[in-house]
């Protein structure tokens, strides 16, 4: 995992972001959408309507993609590339990821 080395803001986000709620399944995936590996216990940090920012046990790569759905399948899966990856000092990975494919759902921010 590497870590984003020197912030110059030239990744600075468009959308506001607010702090999320819940539990994700998220799975790192392939070009042909097939699962390489599963992100566990993975938990929003924060999201907005560009991407969003969530801790899991197992790291994952910058520029890697990542399938994402809520643990209740109320809203259809999406995709996020890993744009920032660092490791907490609990032990976590913290990964930030940009929307690719979909939409973020509102029940991460609102638990609507």
């Amino acid at each position: 995992m590497k870590n984003q080395s020197q912030w110059d803001g030239a990744d600075r986000r468009v959308s506001v972001r607010v702090a999320g709620q819940g539990q994700l399944k998220a799975a790192v995936v392939d070009e042909h959408g097939q699962i390489r590996s599963i992100l566990r216990h993975a938990q929003v940090v924060n999201v907005s309507g560009g991407g969003l920012a969530f801790t899991s046990e197992v790291p994952a790569e910058v520029g890697e993609t990542v399938s994402i759905r809520t643990p209740e399948a109320r809203v259809n899966p999406f995709r996020v590339r890993i744009v920032g990856a660092s490791r907490r000092g609990d032990g976590r990975c913290e990964l930030r990821a940009e929307l690719v494919e979909g939409a973020i759902p509102a029940s991460l921010m609102y638990d609507w």
